[in-house]
């Protein structure tokens, strides 16, 4: 992903890192952003300290992680099928559990925990787009990390067994511009006073 962000945008800078340990000076940035990352950390809270450690007075901070399947029907369809023909207990990467930050409450609380004012949190629709149903779980296998090593870890048949209940329901969204099938996201937004 970096060697494609140096490609399409030359002008940046970019550094791989921990983000629970970041390697900048203190007050350096005036805004940080986490799309989609904040479920991947053994820590959320220490990343979240570090992101307002590096930001400078007036900065911002964002991040942005999946609604629960009862608002989500792409999670709904994904772990639902996973649920029913798989094994939803696998050896994943640790980090918090994969909808925690699908609630308002969790990241108004988590935000002023960690020095935040101005707390916003809003949810925001978006789609999941494919060429067709079949382009599902083989395109969600590698670009998710949580969700692909789930769907990788499962055995031969299962893989199969989810794979044709994903193509099913993927089926359901089809539209003349291909599979458009809706999720949403929780948009988590504080600033540094």
């Amino acid at each position: 992903m970096v060697d494609i962000a140096r490609v399409r945008c030359p002008q940046g800078s970019f550094h791989h890192g921990d983000a629970e340990n970041l390697t900048f000076e203190s007050g350096q940035f005036e805004a940080v952003v986490c799309s989609l990352g904040i479920l991947h950390f053994p820590n959320p809270e220490k990343a979240i300290a570090e992101s307002f450690r590096v930001l400078k007075p007036g900065g911002r901070y964002a991040f942005t992680c999946w609604t629960p399947p009862t608002r989500n029907p792409f999670m709904a369809l994904i772990l639902g099928s996973v649920q029913t023909y798989g094994s939803m207990d696998v050896n994943l990467p640790s980090g918090p559990p994969l909808f925690r930050f699908g609630d308002r409450t969790e990241c108004e609380m988590v935000l002023s925990a960690q020095g935040f004012t101005q707390v916003s949190v809003t949810e925001l629709p978006i789609k999941w787009t494919f060429s067709t149903p079949e382009d599902v779980m083989p395109k969600i296998v590698v670009s998710s990390a949580r969700l692909g090593s789930m769907l990788a870890m499962q055995t031969d048949e299962q893989r199969r067994n989810i794979e044709n209940a994903i193509i099913e329901g993927a089926s359901k969204y089809v539209t003349e511009n291909g599979v458009e099938i809706p999720a949403s996201v929780i948009l988590a937004v504080g600033n540094k006073t």
